[in-house]
């Protein structure tokens, strides 16, 4: 029966991932656009090298904030080839890690609640369900892609545990290296084995010295893997360090660092238990992270986990650390739910832990009742996530925070282009917001990153004035009202957001006839 339930939960979680891919959020984050632009000027630089690293903004953005690793950029730009370019690549970015995600949560569930079917099952379909993780689905590319090889670590190291196998314990020790060439707050996890092992060299378990070959092995295989990044890290800090520098509260005074990690400590604990991010990018802002029943079993598996050894401490380890580094980054709007989300799965299948040492408590004759409550928690509680992540995708605010009129107005130049022939493209001011999603989605894999599209300031209204071929032109709206370019222009498509406001008007515009 529990093998049904997860097996029904997979395939719950399957749909709701994949549900409206294209449409549930409105456009792309242009995060995820910039990512996909490097990927492919990346794919095109046959010398570039395979472990260094590559700037997230292109060079005409005048400062660069964020550098991604030239690794999973390449891992990237075989999705886009698989997946033909425009919001498919985009969304693949981030569906494929979250089914990787999703399967890797089942995994850890059933290993680490072996003779516990119930429980397993409950923290599959709580992940399964989980807005949290639902929204994240959408667009947290490398958040993801290193998300679901720390679980499947996880995994592994609960595996290699059991049989007293080095291979696995090296297994999980590669996944956690690798999952730093994803997000930067993964590399919070390479203390994760090192920790481990220094736990158990200064009080060894009775079992004696296999769990501390077990910890050396996965210590010694992540440094192995992430040491090339390591090293480029210490040979370009500036690199490497460009978030840390910005975002640190360590990087304050201690007066300021001090007062920032309090606030900090406060807005993240009512992340929780009061209300949502207030990003509406990140989920709902009037709702917590998790339902009320979940955080309760929560707290009893944080209590198994502070009281026994077990696989409930591996996973208390792993979320608080990767918890912390929401804590010691400076935030501007309250707590950041994407920040921290690497830790959701763990916190998830911590409380199907914690879910069942509740029911093992419970007396015999008492535990069939205690079962059937907590299976309509349970239910009740995955079912409103469910319903929550429908509102959000739903909700005219996503269309805002995502690149819903870039999208719309990607989408109305591919289709002029279809009926007329790939027309030369100028954005007039107020056309997008940022003009670097369009690019990308018009652009296809193996196109080098190159524009296809050109972008006006100046420049483009002098090419306005001096046609010397037909054209596709958008902006504002403003083109026909002030009669510029001399040509004739022939109206295509109006964007309106959902409120009704005009975004942008797309214009075919053919030079003027001669004298």
């Amino acid at each position: 029966m529990a093998a049904l339930a997860i097996a029904v939960s997979l395939l719950f979680g399957l749909a709701l991932r994949l549900f409206r891919w294209d449409a549930i959020p409105p456009g792309p984050w242009i995060d995820e656009a910039l990512a996909l632009r490097a990927a492919r000027s990346l794919a095109a630089d046959p010398g570039s090298p395979l472990f260094g690293t590559t700037p997230l903004l292109p060079p005409e953005a005048g400062f660069q904030n964020a550098f991604v690793p030239n690794l999973y950029l390449r891992i990237a730009a075989r999705v886009d080839a698989a997946a033909g370019g425009g919001m498919a690549s985009v969304r693949a970015l981030s569906i494929g890690p979250s089914l990787l995600l999703l399967a890797g949560v089942a995994l850890l569930a059933f290993e680490a609640l072996r003779g516990r079917p119930a429980a397993a099952a409950a923290g599959v379909f709580l992940a399964a369900t989980s807005t949290w993780l639902l929204t994240t689905a959408r667009w947290g590319w490398n958040a993801l892609f290193s998300s679901a090889l720390l679980v499947l670590a996880a995994w592994a190291a609960l595996v290699a545990l059991r049989k007293g196998a080095l291979f696995w314990s090296l297994v999980s020790g590669a996944l956690v290296g690798l999952s730093v060439y994803g997000y930067q707050a993964a590399r919070l996890s390479l203390a994760l084995p090192l920790f481990i092992f220094l736990a158990l060299l200064l009080r060894p378990p009775r079992e004696g010295k296999g769990p501390l070959r077990l910890a050396a092995g996965a210590a010694a295989a992540s440094l192995l893997v992430a040491g090339p990044l390591l090293v480029d890290g210490l040979r370009h800090p500036d690199r490497a360090f460009a978030r840390e520098r910005e975002l640190l509260v360590l990087a304050r005074p201690p007066e300021a660092a001090f007062h920032a990690f309090a606030e900090n400590v406060r807005d993240y604990g009512a992340l929780f238990l009061v209300g949502g991010d207030t990003n509406e990018r990140h989920g709902d802002p009037g709702r917590p992270v998790l339902p009320a029943p979940v955080l309760g079993f929560l707290l009893a598996g944080t209590g198994v986990a502070l009281a026994r050894r077990g696989p409930e401490r591996l996973f208390l380890l792993v979320a608080a650390t990767l918890l912390a580094g929401g804590l010691l980054a400076r935030e501007t709007s309250g707590a950041n739910a994407y920040r921290i989300s690497p830790a959701a799965p763990f916190l998830i299948v911590l409380a199907a832990c914690g879910l069942g040492a509740l029911l093992e408590a419970v007396p015999p004759r008492h535990r069939r009742s205690a079962g059937l409550v907590a299976l309509g928690l349970v239910l009740l509680s995955g079912l409103g996530e469910a319903e929550a992540f429908f509102s959000w995708g739903t909700s005219p605010r996503t269309w805002g925070a995502f690149g819903g009129p870039e999208r719309e107005l990607a989408d109305a130049i591919a289709g002029a282009q279809a009926t007329a022939g790939p027309l030369p493209v100028l954005l007039g001011a107020g056309a997008a917001r940022n003009h670097y999603v369009v690019d990308v989605l018009l652009g296809r894999p193996g196109d080098g990153g190159r524009r296809r599209t050109l972008f006006v300031g100046a420049r483009g209204e002098r090419a306005l004035d001096d046609l010397a071929g037909p054209l596709l032109y958008a902006d504002d709206g403003t083109l026909l009202g002030t009669g510029r370019a001399g040509g004739r222009a022939r109206l295509l498509r109006r964007g309106a957001d959902p409120w009704g406001s005009p975004t942008f008007a797309l214009y075919r515009v053919d030079p003027a006839p001669g004298p």
